[in-house]
């Protein structure tokens, strides 16, 4: 996961080849750019504290795709769950980590030099030089930073890797990713302790996406006032808290119109009214959901 230096990662460095250099789901795409795909088997036993050594050559971007993570890396606390993304240098720092049992993450680990070159002007609020000292930016679910990840989870899950399509996807991600986390930078002054409530708040909302609890039943839960959690919500996770809730909620009814039909999707998902359920939808993805049920192709998915 974030700022781990592997055995995988050392021996990519050290090949530094032109050729994608293709492994048990890590695929090195030029020198000093590699993507990786992890799950909670390749770090141990879950929900028990692990300790990983910090790496002084990359920074690393992640985007978790599935549980949950919690890590301690230098003075900063880091919560992840399916959706969050952030971008760090550990300067060597080690990190002490705990991870659920269903936990996936996506992690592109890329050279200051390379990043500055590929990515130029995107880079704005990054001090990136010889002398880079520690930092994290961390942000919570955006839509288009998922949908490239998910899209390079199957491009290396797939027999048959397709290094062109691969390094696109890795540099759409890579464009996404650092967009959505300049829009967000103002989420890093909220003290740490206001940021755990609004995690806390954001799981809260979360629990049920069949009933959307009023922003007076989120706000007592955590005990924010629903002034600071409306703000809170805006400046960590760049959305509204019922934007955060009818996103998470349609990505849900894609999923479950893989196997339902579009009233049973509605009504498991809380709509009494199948029309209403529709509309939504359609202003989530751009189809209307039997359009979509027709061919869950990853193109609809992403977009």
């Amino acid at each position: 996961m974030t700022f781990c230096s592997d055995i995988e990662i050392n021996i990519a460095s050290e090949q530094q080849q032109t050729q994608s250099t293709v492994g048990h789901n890590f695929v090195q795409l030029m020198p000093g750019l590699s993507v990786s795909l992890s799950t909670a088997q390749d770090m141990g036993a879950a929900d028990t504290k692990h300790v990983f050594p910090g790496d002084d050559q990359y920074i690393h971007l992640n985007s978790v795709l599935a549980g949950k993570f919690e890590a301690t890396v230098g003075n900063q606390l880091l919560q992840c769950g399916c959706g969050d993304f952030n971008i760090g240098f550990s300067g060597g720092e080690n990190f002490c980590a705990y991870h659920s049992n269903d936990f996936s993450n996506l992690e592109i680990m890329i050279k200051p030099e390379v990043l500055t070159e590929l990515a130029g002007e995107e880079l704005s609020g990054i001090d990136i030089g010889k002398s880079m000292s520690f930092f994290v930016k961390q942000s919570g679910p955006s839509r288009k930073v998922s949908a490239c990840a998910n899209r390079i989870q199957k491009l290396i899950r797939e027999q048959e890797t397709k290094p062109l399509l691969l390094h696109s996807a890795t540099l759409d991600y890579l464009y996404w990713h650092l967009t959505a986390l300049k829009s967000v930078d103002t989420g890093n002054q909220i003290p740490l302790r206001e940021r755990k409530q609004l995690i806390a708040a954001r799981d809260f909302l979360l629990s049920d996406l069949s009933s959307p609890p009023t922003i007076s039943d989120v706000a007592k839960a955590v005990g924010l006032n629903q002034c600071k959690l409306k703000k809170g919500f805006k400046a960590l996770f760049n959305n509204t808290v019922y934007g955060c809730f009818q996103e998470e909620r349609m990505h849900k009814a894609m999923n479950l119109l893989k196997d339902n039909n579009v009233t049973e999707t509605a009504i498991s998902l809380g709509y009494s009214n199948v029309s209403h359920f529709s509309v939504a939808f359609r202003k989530q993805f751009g189809v209307l959901p039997k359009e979509a049920r027709l061919n869950l192709a990853p193109t609809i998915v992403g977009n």
